[in-house]
C-alpha cells in the first residue's frame, strides 16, 4: 500500500506499509529517504509498538544536477514537530481497530524519555493511558473519531 502524506511544512512523504506474519511496517519516506517509521507486532488481540521513531536528521540525496555538480550531494531535514509521528500513530490505531485488535500497548524506555522528556505526555495526548513506563490504549473505550482518513487506500 502506498499513498502521500504531507508534513506541516508541505514536505511530501510517501507512506508504505508492509505485514509480514505477525509483524506489521509502517514507514514515511522523504525522496527515499527514512523519515519515520512505526514497526508492531500482533500478538492475539494486541497490537504492541516495538518502535516510533522520527528522524531528526534525514540525509537526502541532492536531485539537481547543478547543484550536485557544484558540491551539494546531500542535505539534512528534520522531520520532528511536523506531525508526521501523529499521523503514522494515528494510522497505527486505525490499522488495529480494522483488523478488530482490542488494544494497543507499548512501552517507553528510559533512553527515549531522557532524550524526549514530553514523550508520556505526547502519547497522553492521543488517547493513550500511561502507567509508569508502559503506554496502551483500549480500542473498544477510545472515542470513535474518522481514523479511516489515515488509512491508504488499495
Amino acid at each position: 500500500m502506498r499513498k502521500l502524506v504531507r508534513s506541516r511544512h508541505g514536505r511530501v512523504l510517501e507512506f508504505s506499509q508492509e505485514r509480514h506474519g505477525h509483524l506489521v511496517y509502517f514507514k514515511l519516506e522523504f525522496k527515499k529517504a527514512s523519515a519515520a517509521y512505526v514497526n508492531c507486532r500482533i500478538e492475539d488481540d494486541v497490537l504492541v509498538l516495538v518502535d516510533l521513531f522520527v528522524q531528526d536528521k534525514c540525509v537526502v540525496r541532492e536531485r539537481n544536477f547543478l547543484r550536485r555538480l557544484f558540491g551539494h550531494k546531500t542535505f539534512e531535514v528534520d522531520f520532528r514537530k511536523q506531525g508526521i509521528g501523529s499521523q503514522l500513530l494515528a494510522t497505527v490505531i486505525a490499522y488495529a481497530k480494522a483488523k478488530k485488535l482490542k488494544r494497543i500497548e507499548g512501552s517507553l524506555e528510559e533512553k527515549e524519555l531522557v532524550l524526549n522528556p514530553r514523550l508520556a505526555h505526547w502519547y497522553q495526548k492521543r488517547g493513550f493511558t500511561v502507567v509508569e513506563t508502559t503506554v496502551y490504549l483500549d480500542l473498544k473505550s477510545s472515542p470513535a473519531n474518522d481514523d479511516a482518513r489515515y488509512m491508504p487506500k488499495n
